[in-house]
């Protein structure tokens, strides 16, 4: 299809009102991926920044007194490509002022707290504004796109492809039929790129952005160009904090349940034992997180940041039993040639700190003075590539395993302890990147 198709602008007209189909949501997603002159016309309509503005929770448009800003653009006195660019951005911008008026259908999944009683399990509602003192909520816009909410928060539904959030924490699974979503705040934009990620604004000074799986484009709140280059990509197991001058800063670690019930990028979530984990890296262009996994460590659980790679019993028998339920810190793979690393783990009361190391080559020293080693052994599954085709291994001894030694330390006190590089290879085995647990005394 050509720029001038007439199709685009009926197809997000349908995506805008709800009223698209599968097909139909097919389609744009498509046009979108092939054309980048519809995708700056696209991106540029869920800005609104050039010709909405939003003021009070209210919607207008730049105005002449008497005039209607509308009637009064004559496209025609434009070159043909200008004009055909204009009169799609006019066209969006009037069906998202109808739009705005109307509000959004969402069926909600799950509701807990304050609005669980008017909001059952498979109701729809249709909202403008959600303000949420409390509790959260799960529901699904018409365009497919799952989104949970949790309290407090402050919302906007400009359509159903466009999300304002001025306080509170979203969480966002987008899939195939969602890509294009975007979420904005006082700070910045995210335009999803098919993914599960998470948006969190817990005041006006910044807003945190995790990726949980796939990727995000990330650009200034306030580019007045669609053409502007994102401030940054996102992928699977990064994030950053956009504070209010539009710099970024990676976000070192991100505590949640051990089945992403909830999260957190300011630790503590869940009930975990562990409140932090942070390390001595100065390379401002990795942006990966640690992921704290709360009462996370059973089998089958995720070893890594964006990796497919699985903790398991060695057999049958299982993981050792002082592991299980334990806090589980997914590290990042690549630190396996880290020679200069440190990780500092803090927990918030009296713990036992185990590390998993890769018994097949010589434990670091750090480890050998500072830790005992249990006798115990734990198995890391070295998953296959998604590429592959081929599944990961389920329960114990299953997979391709490599066996890992369990080490621990105890704090009676709570406190930090600090932890250096994996250890060197042995022959030609190159050893993987150890693991992190702990357990309340």
């Amino acid at each position: 299809m050509s720029a001038s198709d007439p199709s685009f602008p009926r197809l997000v007209q349908a995506v805008l009102d709800g009223t698209a189909t599968p097909e139909q949501h097919a389609q744009l997603a498509d046009l979108l991926r092939a054309n980048p002159d519809l995708r700056s016309a696209y991106v540029h309509q869920m800005r609104l920044d050039a010709l909405l503005h939003f003021k009070g929770g209210v919607v207008t448009t730049p105005t002449v007194p008497g005039r209607d800003p509308i009637r009064r653009f004559r496209p025609s006195t434009l070159p043909p490509r200008v004009a055909l660019a204009a009169a799609v951005v006019v066209l969006l911008t009037f069906v998202t002022l109808w739009w705005s008026r109307r509000g959004v259908d969402v069926e909600i999944v799950r509701a807990a707290g304050i609005v669980a009683k008017d909001w059952p399990a498979g109701s729809t509602v249709r909202l403008t504004h959600l303000s949420l003192p409390q509790g959260r909520v799960e529901f699904r816009l018409p365009s497919g796109i799952w989104l949970q909410v949790v309290a407090p928060a402050e919302l906007q539904f400009v359509n159903a492809m466009h999300v304002r959030v001025s306080l509170g924490q979203v969480t966002a699974d987008v899939g195939d039929r969602g890509k294009g979503f975007v979420v904005d705040t006082a700070q910045t934009k995210i335009v999803d790129l098919g993914t599960r990620f998470g948006v969190a604004v817990p005041n006006a000074s910044h807003t945190d952005v995790v990726v949980f799986q796939g990727e995000v484009e990330v650009f200034d709140r306030n580019s007045p160009h669609a053409s502007d280059a994102p401030l940054t990509r996102l992928v699977e197991g990064e994030a950053v904090r956009v504070d209010a001058r539009r710099q970024m800063s990676r976000i070192m670690n991100v505590t949640s349940g051990p089945r992403d019930a909830a999260w957190s990028t300011h630790g503590g979530a869940s009930g975990a034992v562990i409140t932090s984990v942070h390390d001595n890296l100065r390379d401002p262009t990795e942006l990966y997180y640690y992921r704290i996994l709360a009462g996370g460590l059973h089998e089958d659980a995720p070893a890594f940041v964006a990796k497919r790679h699985e903790w398991n019993g060695l057999d049958a028998a299982g993981i050792p039993a002082e592991l299980l339920g334990a806090d589980l810190v997914q590290t990042v793979p690549s630190d396996r040639d880290n020679t200069a690393l440190e990780i500092v783990v803090t927990v918030a009361r009296p713990a036992v700190i185990y590390v998993l190391a890769d018994s097949r080559t010589e434990a670091p020293t750090w480890l050998v003075q500072n830790f005992s080693n249990t006798g115990a052994l734990i198995g890391l599954e070295n998953a296959p590539l998604l590429a592959s085709g081929k599944p990961v291994g389920r329960g114990p001894g299953e997979g391709n395993m490599a066996p890992f030694a369990v080490w621990k330390r105890a704090l009676p006190n709570g406190g930090s302890v600090r932890l250096g590089p994996p250890g060197v290879a042995t022959g030609e085995i190159r050893p993987w990147m150890y693991g992190i647990a702990a357990q309340a005394l």
